[in-house]
């Protein structure tokens, strides 16, 4: 009888804790970590997903920002939830594929720690100035650095940033000199850029715009392999004769390791069929954004891949191993 009942106990106790089926999720609100603060475009990109969602899964999805070295402790954070579904999270090239290389004791694997779900959408990155250095071409932006008798200091959002890489490979690329300078937050950093406490930033385009639009940034070059639509006058890295700065600061939908598959099946087409939305492609071309549909299997591979690539140029500006 004892076993009988003991038997029964953990067969509630297992159908009690068991994730729910795709049919049945969402059954309540999801969470959406975000690693990063307010105002960029990590933070954008998640509140037009949980918009979408909301709407298309007739359940709230709700942005949480956990912040804070580089993106590790919000990623962290990720990788240890509950694979339920209930909690997914932004990740992006920066925590899956350049942390994992400049801090290899980080708390978490890329591939390994996470169900990776979908691609969201990736900003090239702009090079932008300080107005009043009169610097209008990437020509003058050159010359402007040779002449400086000091380095040419740029912002980015932290050391072993995406910004922080496309800035040194610019530096590498055009022979210029330049000083890194790590900020803690995309709006501070560009805050000092447009007040001329800083000559120039690199961030994502998405990031940038609204300044360049207005002119208190003057865009000097993109690192995307065309012009963008909605920004014709701002040339390619490219075009201008530096094949090899063409790249992409993307950012992904990921779970924890080991989500029911059903769930990252059906978060992926709803993800996908959201951005395929006509009036959410206005929004992403306005802001310097592509988006591009993958499966969580092609988008996985698409990791791996990027690991690959990134990690020579962190060889070459000595960050590897290094940490954060």
């Amino acid at each position: 009888m004892l076993r009988m009942l003991a038997g029964f106990l953990l067969l509630t106790s297992t159908i009690l804790t068991a994730p729910a089926s795709a049919q049945e999720w969402p059954a309540k609100p999801v969470r959406i970590i975000v690693p990063f603060g307010a105002g960029g475009t990590g933070d954008a990109l998640a509140r037009i997903v949980a918009e979408q969602l909301s709407v298309s899964l007739k359940q709230q999805f709700v942005v949480e920002n956990r912040t804070g070295a580089g993106g590790m402790i919000g990623v962290q954070a990720l990788a240890s939830s509950v694979p339920d579904g209930y909690t997914v999270g932004i990740t992006n090239v920066s925590t899956l594929s350049l942390i994992p290389v400049i801090n290899p004791k980080n708390a978490y694997h890329p591939l390994n720690d996470f169900s990776h779900v979908a691609f969201v959408a990736g900003a090239p990155v702009s090079l932008a100035v300080y107005p009043k250095l009169g610097i209008r071409t990437l020509a003058d932006f050159i010359a402007h650095a040779n002449k400086s008798a000091q380095p040419l200091t740029f912002a980015s959002s932290g050391l072993g940033s995406d910004g922080h890489l496309i800035g040194e490979a610019i530096a590498a690329s055009t022979r210029i000199k330049v000083e890194h300078v790590p900020y803690k937050s995309t709006a501070q950093a560009l805050a000092d850029v447009v007040g001329g406490h800083v000559a120039f930033s690199t961030f994502t385009l998405s990031s940038s715009s609204s300044f360049i639009r207005a002119g208190t940034l003057t865009g000097v070059a993109v690192t995307s392999g065309e012009r963008m639509p909605d920004y014709p006058d701002l040339p390619t890295f490219k075009e201008l004769g530096y094949p090899d700065l063409v790249s992409s600061t993307w950012f992904s939908i990921s779970g924890p390791a080991k989500l029911p598959k059903p769930i990252v099946d059906k978060l992926n087409a709803e993800i996908t069929a959201a951005m395929a939305k006509a009036d959410v492609q206005a929004r992403m071309r306005r802001d310097g954004l592509l988006t591009e549909a993958m499966s969580p299997e092609t988008f996985t591979a698409f990791v791996a891949a990027e690991g690959a690539r990134w990690t020579p140029l962190i060889q070459r500006t000595g960050l590897a191993g290094k940490g954060l």
